[in-house]
């Protein structure tokens, strides 16, 4: 680290000679720390152990049409996240600083680890095996349930996730509110996040139900009381709709367009306070955001885990390229029992 790069915090005249208490962003970014840490352990676990190798197709073929669809988004996906890249680090040439929504975006990556986190306790839910992929990390998860195989992680697709469709999504989301703020002067936050709220629910089940009549993933188990097309390929929990498509993208997606003038985000609390050289400044930065964002996953993840107990529903066949020998599937031994 070079001396431009030292954390000098500012004392508050409040604190005591000789005391300095950190800024809510550094005690933020601490955690982020060892979040990275936690996750880094959980991939390294992953990419040196047998786990790490492609998961058969199986006995049923993948259909022509969802097998172009799934090499087609592949090559979208690449393709986008370099250009999001290349245009990233022309504008931090341009602005001399790390953009606000490169912090946005490399903090939700790092929370990734976490997407695995919807099957932890029994499997409600199937991506295509048919995609690039190398198996799944869920099961170096501290607390994670041993039931057996688990549906494989699309490495590409969960990459662009964050790197190209999260910043397209934040963005048009961000000159959507300001359109609307200068059309409707008086409306107040409150009235924004329940438009989002809106807005969301409905993209989240046409753009889900979309996919999923594609055949890229499917939902196994449902609540059939909170379930539309159940007992079909095509089931779909609205409740996922609600917490993960509406609740958890409104979250994030208002920490990004509240932002203050200058760029900083909620998460930055206090970091006027603190002395930061140019290249360390977008790391804490990133580092406070993760720790808020990786709540917000743990969150949804706790409360989607405890609806699936009541998860009552499944289709009658399940293709091969999606039950991947997961407990419960087809003619796969029943999920064991959590202790």
């Amino acid at each position: 680290m070079t001396a431009s790069d030292r954390v000098t915090i500012q004392s508050d005249p409040a604190t005591p000679p000789g005391a300095h208490d950190s800024p809510p962003v550094i005690w933020l970014a601490r955690v982020g720390a060892l979040i990275v840490v936690l996750q880094a352990y959980i991939y390294l676990r992953w990419i040196f152990s047998d786990n790490f190798a492609n998961t058969p197709e199986g006995a049923d073929p993948v259909p022509t049409f969802t097998l172009a669809v799934i090499r087609i988004s592949e090559v979208i996906c690449v393709v986008g996240m370099i250009g999001f890249l290349i245009w990233l680090a022309r504008r931090t040439r341009a602005d001399g600083e790390f953009p606000t929504i490169g912090v946005f975006v490399t903090a939700w990556l790092l929370a990734a680890w976490q997407d695995a986190g919807v099957n932890m306790v029994r499997p409600v839910f199937a991506y295509n095996s048919a995609f690039f992929e190398m198996g799944n990390w869920g099961h170096y998860i501290p607390g994670w349930g041993a039931k057996g195989a688990e549906t494989p992680q699309p490495i590409l697709y969960t990459v662009a996730d964050y790197f190209l469709f999260l910043p397209l999504a934040v963005v048009g989301i961000d000159k959507m509110v300001v359109a609307m703020r200068k059309r409707w002067p008086r409306l107040n936050k409150a009235g924004i996040v329940a438009i989002m709220f809106l807005l969301f629910l409905v993209l989240d089940t046409a753009i889900e139900q979309i996919f999923q009549r594609m055949g890229l993933w499917t939902y196994v188990r449902v609540n059939h009381n909170w379930s539309i097309f159940t007992g079909t390929l095509n089931q779909f929990p609205l409740y996922e709709g609600i917490v993960f498509g509406a609740t958890v993208s409104v979250l994030s997606i208002s920490i990004y367009v509240f932002r203050r003038s200058d760029g900083h985000l909620i998460s930055d609390a206090g970091i006027d306070r603190v002395n930061l050289g140019r290249r360390s400044r977008p790391i804490v930065r990133i580092l406070a955001l993760t720790t808020v964002v990786n709540a917000i996953m743990l969150v949804f993840n706790l409360g989607f885990n405890l609806v699936n107990q009541h998860a009552d529903t499944q289709p009658p066949s399940i293709p091969s390229y999606f039950h991947v020998n997961m407990c419960g599937m087809a003619d796969n031994p029943p999920c064991p029992i959590p202790k």
